[in-house]
């Protein structure tokens, strides 16, 4: 059955919202948009060439993922970095991407092995160029490769979320703050473990990967903020 106007015109909404909300995505991850910086909509419309109301749709479906917040009367803002949230995601991980290796292990096949080894091929070939946001999408593609393979949806979905979270709202600390060819040689541990089907050597492998991802990360981020708290004050000084 032909879609009435009123449909074709709700189809079109979603679309443009959708358009909106996959460049807005672009642009946290690029950092083209700065935490704590205040969304102009018609600035941002202009930009991407929509209206505002599809601008509006898609902040509130990143305001839905806690990238972006609402202040009644002023609008819409970047989220801050926050060390505890990064702490939290962090942790979150490991429990998730830990827990399922018994099934990754479980369904591996030639076809598996040659998905991550493909991954961690990626991933070494941006840890040689000076690419650092290819090297952030193909360390996620590594995680997330992997924990695929243990074919456990809910997880991967959760998974998802919290790759989403820490890449748009995080990207540029996390760039700054990298450990990318340390975390080539444990990446290729992880491979190695799990080709060998160890799964106790695997579990020790990927958490003790992603608490000294996190360690690293967590004490740049805290040197960042003390820095960035010095400088407002050597300002105001003046």
């Amino acid at each position: 059955m032909p879609k009435t106007k009123k449909e074709k015109k709700s189809g079109e909404r979603s679309d443009l919202a959708h358009k909106a909300y996959m460049k807005i995505r672009q642009m946290l991850f690029y950092n083209e948009i700065l935490p704590g910086q205040k969304i102009k909509y018609q600035d941002l419309a202009d930009r991407l060439g929509v209206s505002i109301t599809p601008v509006i749709h898609a902040l509130k479906w990143l305001e839905f993922k806690s990238i972006v917040r609402y202040e009644p009367n002023k609008g819409y803002y970047v989220n801050e970095a926050s060390v505890q949230e990064i702490r939290e995601i962090y942790e979150t991980r490991a429990v998730l991407e830990v827990a399922i290796l018994p099934q990754t292990i479980a369904n591996l096949d030639d076809d598996g092995i040659l998905r991550l080894q493909t991954a961690l091929d990626v991933f070494e070939e941006k840890v040689k160029e000076s690419d650092y946001y290819g090297r952030l999408i193909t360390d996620m593609k590594f995680h997330y490769t992997l924990a695929s393979l243990s074919k456990c949806r809910i997880q991967l979905k959760l998974l998802e979320e919290l790759f989403d979270l820490l890449f748009l709202k995080y990207s540029r600390n996390l760039v700054f703050t990298s450990i990318m060819e340390t975390s080539y040689q444990e990446h290729k541990k992880i491979f190695d473990s799990l080709i060998s089907r160890s799964l106790p050597e695997l579990q020790q492998m990927l958490s003790g990967h992603l608490e000294n991802v996190k360690d690293h990360i967590l004490k740049n981020l805290d040197r960042m903020i003390v820095q960035k708290r010095e400088s407002v004050f050597d300002f105001h000084s003046f």
